[in-house]
């Protein structure tokens, strides 16, 4: 610790008290979304940071050895979560409070409390609220009337928690314009999510024709158009394959389709598949396509790129980290001919698209090492408690 760090913490290591309840799972997987590996990539960087302790509570956790600056707190509810809260805050110095991965509509009821005991509090991992379609509903929220019964019972709880904290960070600039509507710009801070550069390391581009999508299949990820597109790519390149690595309720649907099509024998589907198989279905592939019309982040296409692959998709504000024409080639949602106009001329030009998918391992290892966001968090970290 620097002369400048021993002063803002006075002396004395970061202690972080973390009062959400992130999930914590090492095995990067998709069944249930990526946050649980975001989540851990971040507290874990964070804790190798020599002068930071973080004290975190969790929903759930799947970690072969637990980081070593890392603590877990028993709380299972909103009220035992305030209990331990007050507990720690009685017990430990504190440096800083944070609440990860908060999300519209969502509140916490401990954060008045932290804002009356005159701590720093850091809201983290925002990202922009997109809708949910039926397909991705179970439950009473499949009645309208209770989704917009909880929205409405719980949205001023959201406003009063962000009132509470003294800066929030959000991912990309279309999460900022959203929170921006209830916290002041200047509260707010960019940064996005990082990427394991040693799991999905850059691999050179294979000469087959390997289309590769990582999703779940829903609607609102726009799977059936790449299917209705996937006769003009085979008419052009007959060895050419759509890979779906991912469970949902559009599989037979898909499937079904691309047989009335004539294609049935070019779509895999892989289903829910280990890290280390993910890894390998990025290296055999050419291009990554992402297609959904919203989305707070595009944690696949960051991993294609790390990976060294082109990619596809939407020009909507959660693929914010592809760069058009230079990594990745943006496009409408829907929009079948434009995709299947982009598939094939990456195809066709083999050195391009080898090209593109440099660019995006240099831009990965640029902006998106888990290490270099952990020091911005850090360094965010610091300017609340100066």
């Amino acid at each position: 610790m620097n002369e400048n760090e021993k002063a803002i913490t006075g002396g004395r290591s970061m202690k972080i008290l973390n009062i959400s309840r992130p999930a914590l799972d090492e095995r990067h997987n998709y069944y249930g979304g990526a946050m649980g590996d975001i989540a851990y990539s971040l507290l874990r960087s964070l804790t190798i940071h020599k002068d930071i302790e973080i004290l975190t509570f969790v929903d759930s956790m799947n970690l072969s050895k637990l980081p070593k600056n890392l603590r877990i707190l028993k709380g299972n509810s909103f009220e035992d979560v305030r209990r331990e809260t007050i507990n720690v805050l009685e017990n430990e110095n504190i440096s800083v409070v944070t609440h990860f991965y908060f999300h519209e509509p969502e509140y916490n009821p401990v954060a008045e409390f932290v804002k009356k005991k005159g701590l720093p509090f850091v809201i983290g991992m925002c990202e922009l609220p997109h809708p949910l379609l039926k397909d991705e509903l179970s439950g009473l929220l499949k009645l309208p009337f209770v989704r917009t019964f909880g929205k409405n019972f719980i949205l001023p709880k959201f406003k009063k928690t962000l009132e509470f904290c003294d800066m929030l960070i959000v991912v990309n600039e279309g999460a900022k314009e959203y929170y921006s509507h209830f916290i002041k710009e200047e509260k707010i801070r960019i940064i996005p999510y990082g990427v394991d550069l040693e799991r999905f390391r850059y691999t050179p581009l294979p000469k087959d024709h390997k289309i590769l999508m990582v999703s779940r299949l829903i609607k609102r990820r726009g799977l059936d158009y790449i299917v209705e597109a996937m006769p003009r790519i085979v008419k052009e390149f007959p060895d050419a394959e759509l890979h779906f690595v991912g469970e949902g309720p559009r599989r037979d649907i898909l499937r079904r389709r691309a047989e009335e099509l004539g294609i049935g024998s070019k779509l895999i589907f892989h289903g829910n598949v280990s890290a280390g198989e993910l890894v390998e279905l990025y290296r055999n592939c050419y291009i990554f396509c992402h297609l959904s019309f919203a989305d707070g982040w595009n944690q696949p296409a960051l991993e294609a790129m790390a990976t060294g692959r082109p990619v596809i998709c939407t020009d909507a504000p959660h693929n914010s980290m592809v760069e058009d024409g230079k990594t990745a080639f943006l496009i409408p949602f829907g929009d079948v001919d434009t995709l299947a106009e982009k598939l094939i001329y990456l195809f066709e030009n083999y050195k391009l698209a080898e090209e593109m998918g440099m660019e995006g391992r240099k831009k990965a290892e640029k902006e998106y090492d888990w290490d270099k966001i952990a020091e911005a968090y850090y360094a965010v970290f610091k300017e609340v408690i100066e």
